[in-house]
């Protein structure tokens, strides 16, 4: 893992910017995951290593004094399947991470006007992609 937020950082050093993240937290569902669901899908959770992550990006960014930008992690897979995945080839994966930096950068992300109804025009955007 901290290979990994090593290239990060040599990456974020070259290119002079900042590193933008979703804080994301499992704690709750695996607990929950425990009881109620399969083998597989707990052994998933068990073995995602996000909070290992984050405070490996946290501690790097307070040594060498780099800005980490947390983002609302909401819709950004469905975001990024919708509005960038077929436009540029990419996997669901990245299309979200494009999302991502677009938060950190404070860019909005509408829907679509072929997928917005005719009622839902003068609601807030975020609305519209629940």
């Amino acid at each position: 893992m901290r290979n990994i937020v090593a290239q990060i950082f040599k990456l974020a050093d070259f290119s002079e910017c900042a590193i933008a993240i979703e804080p994301l937290d499992f704690s709750k569902k695996k607990s929950i995951a425990r009881s109620e669901e399969s083998k597989v899908y707990n052994q998933m959770l068990s073995n995602l290593s996000t909070g290992m992550f984050r405070e490996a990006i946290l501690s790097c960014c307070r040594r060498f004094g780099v800005e980490l930008i947390k983002v609302n992690p909401a819709f950004t897979t469905v975001i990024g399947m919708v509005n960038y995945m077929a436009k540029y080839g990419l996997n669901s994966g990245t299309a979200a991470a494009l999302v991502i930096g677009r938060r950190a950068l404070k860019l909005l992300e509408k829907i679509p006007k072929c997928l917005l109804r005719p009622e839902d025009v003068n609601k807030h955007y975020w609305s519209h992609w629940r």
